[in-house]
């Protein structure tokens, strides 16, 4: 059988490599290098930066810790070197799983030309044909630019252009206090930059629990950050070298630098999805539960079909994609599998971390189901204490009565690994009693997580 990826991202190389496993005769075709977003311009160099940023933090507050420590200082050079070194050395990971499961990579623009067959337009101009008997669409996304902001104009940032780390500027305005505006604002003001974060809507994190969002916003606050919320830049003007920017509210920032942080968008245009009958949820590739389109044999994955935008998602939605496609095309159809959004964790590596997986409270009432909260604060835990991380809590939501997990928000120490246990817990239906039974070394800041449970257990009866 053979499968055609176009793109090469988290969703498509996840894809292709589970093709390859069940035995499939693969294609992967992506215009850049592999690894996508993710690799090149997303989650790894951020997080590589982020890390010099958390240095720079700590050694600020050595005296804390008993320690006399001059403040690092940043060396851009050195710093734009490391996180090329860890973006090439990921990358030339996933080429060489490329080769080892005999993955074909075609570099070159790729397009759907059929219902079962990709055309590739490669570097010198020529033009191949990939036959398949199913496509898989993995195409990602871009940056959305704002319309009334002219992203031409020097001195204007967007995600694409921090990572690049031409400077780190002395004065910066964040456009956008999502995720990834809250990320770089935490890197800038950690390396010493004034920063002020724009934020249409009335908090930061939209969508997430007010307590998460509070927790978040004092540490930045703390840190230095200046949030505007509820307005809007309206204007951005380059005036004698700086950039000024003018609010919705009649607030006027100069800074050095204007960074657009407003989120992301499927990249869907000019593949020939539409000429070839893929229908469209506005710009994202429409699906149904098996990630199957509207076109027999064409699946689609990650940013493309938008809901949860994140490298992890678009490569779990590959690999399932790839096992429907094996599946039907080996006329095993009826044993079709879907992707348990439910239990996914997203983080945000701020200082502190944050980490989600399924609803806080109200939106858990909000869906008619009786639940719970129990609270337990990084504040009484050893681990946190010593490491001078005591700020946070893990926030845990709890059906009454069955003791089933419904949601966790955790704000504090190593979040976004510890968010784990609970989303392992909700994927195959452990109880808070199960998990408050689990012994916990000590001191880890994973025990706060058994005492939430334990609190959860005696609320709901079970």
């Amino acid at each position: 059988m053979r499968i055609v990826v176009l793109g090469g991202g988290p969703g498509g190389y996840g894809a292709a490599f589970e093709a390859a496993r069940l035995g499939a005769e693969v294609t992967l075709v992506e215009r850049a290098r592999l690894g996508g977003t993710c690799l090149n311009w997303g989650c790894i160099p951020t997080k590589t930066i982020l890390r010099s940023a958390r240095i720079v933090a700590d050694t600020r507050e050595a005296a804390t810790y008993g320690l006399n420590s001059a403040v690092a200082s940043v060396d851009i050079d050195a710093l734009r070197q490391r996180k090329e070194g860890v973006v090439d050395e990921l990358v030339g990971q996933v080429e060489s799983s490329a080769k080892r499961l005999k993955v074909r990579v075609v570099e070159g623009d790729g397009r759907l030309s059929g219902p079962r067959s990709v055309e590739a337009t490669l570097a010198d101009g020529s033009r191949e044909t990939i036959e398949a008997d199913a496509v898989i669409l993995a195409t990602g996304s871009d940056v959305f630019r704002l319309p009334s902001i002219d992203h031409e104009l020097e001195g204007v940032w967007t995600s694409d252009d921090a990572v690049t780390l031409p400077e780190i500027p002395k004065n910066i305005v964040i456009i956008g206090g999502g995720v990834i505006g809250l990320e770089f604002a935490c890197a800038y003001a950690a390396f010493g930059s004034v920063v002020n974060v724009v934020e249409l809507m009335e908090q930061v994190l939209p969508g997430n629990d007010k307590r998460v969002v509070k927790q978040t916003q004092a540490a930045l606050e703390e840190m230095g950050v200046v949030f505007h919320l509820g307005d809007a830049v309206e204007v951005v003007e380059r005036v004698d070298g700086r950039m000024r920017s003018t609010l919705r509210s009649g607030a006027v920032l100069e800074s050095d630098i204007v960074m657009s942080a407003v989120g992301r968008v499927p990249n869907s245009a000019g593949f020939g999805f539409e000429e070839a009958g893929v229908e469209f949820d506005r710009r994202a590739v429409k699906v149904d539960a098996h990630l199957r389109t509207s076109v027999p044999g064409v699946y689609a994955v990650g940013d493309l079909i938008g809901g949860m935008m994140l490298a992890h998602v678009a490569e779990e939605e590959g690999v399932v994609a790839a096992r429907n496609a094996v599946a039907e095309l080996s006329g095993a159809g009826t044993h079709m599998e879907s992707v348990r959004y439910d239990c996914i964790p997203a983080c945000v590596y701020t200082f502190p971390e944050v980490a989600v997986v399924g609803s806080a409270r109200d939106a858990a009432k909000e869906r008619g189901l009786d639940v719970t909260q129990s609270v337990a604060k990084f504040a009484a835990n050893g681990k946190a204490l010593g490491e001078g991380e005591s700020d946070g809590f893990v926030q845990l939501v709890a059906e009454k009565g069955s003791g089933r997990i419904i949601g966790c928000q955790i704000v504090g120490p190593h979040a976004v690994e510890t968010i784990h246990e609970v989303a392992l817990a909700m994927r195959h239906d452990l109880t808070v009693r199960q998990l408050a039974e689990t012994v916990h070394a000590h001191p880890t800041v994973s025990e706060v997580i058994r005492m939430a449970c334990a609190d959860a257990a005696a609320k709901c009866g079970c």
